[in-house]
């Protein structure tokens, strides 16, 4: 919740006060390049400092979209906290797709990768593989990976569209994900032998 401190604040902000928003940025930039850095984490990522600095820019610049809406919501609701932690994670994995990486929440058990994505689609065989790697998705699995990676959907989009948890999408594209790799690498060493068959 938004502590009694924090309204007062809210409300200067609102107002345009300019030693608000440095007070503001000074308070919570490096919580929210913290939470940027755990996010580029999560998904196999070791983020360098401007990535980092670019996703928390973006966040000042939402809270001064649509004359300040998010803040006048946080005023009302008192969630000032919860708003900048969602919009920097949020915020983080758009820098990330601009960047074109391949991203993949990992578990935490799991060793982190990351792969860029002219590396991920120099392999000639690629698109002949991918569609009989898709094939072997679920359909549930499948339309969660069309939309969040072809079509780009957020999550609270496809929880709308779909009535699936926001919580139970990155699981189940993180296996989704795993699932298509494991098939591509199948179909790679299957076409390997083929073609290195002895005559």
């Amino acid at each position: 919740m938004t502590g009694a401190n924090e309204k007062p604040l809210l409300q200067r902000l609102l107002r345009d006060d300019p030693p608000a928003w440095r007070e503001i940025v000074e308070k919570y930039s490096g919580l929210l390049l913290a939470i940027s850095r755990r996010t580029f984490a999560s998904y196999g990522f070791d983020a360098s400092n401007p990535d980092c600095e670019d996703a928390v820019a973006e966040v000042w610049r939402n809270l001064l979209q649509n004359d300040r809406q998010l803040l006048r919501q946080c005023l009302e609701r008192g969630q000032l906290l919860p708003t900048l932690h969602v919009l920097a994670r949020n915020r983080t994995v758009d820098v990330m797709r601009r960047r074109k990486f391949v991203i993949v929440q990992l578990d935490e058990d799991l060793e982190p990768v990351a792969v860029e994505n002219d590396e991920a689609t120099a392999d000639t065989d690629i698109e002949e593989l991918l569609p009989r790697a898709l094939a072997q998705l679920s359909s549930r699995e499948r339309t969660l990976v069309e939309l969040f990676y072809l079509h780009e959907r957020k999550y609270r989009e496809i929880e709308l569209l779909l009535g699936v948890s926001q919580n139970s999408i990155g699981p189940t594209l993180a296996r989704a994900l795993g699932k298509l790799r494991k098939a591509i690498e199948d179909a790679r060493k299957e076409s390997y032998a083929i073609r290195h068959e002895p005559r």
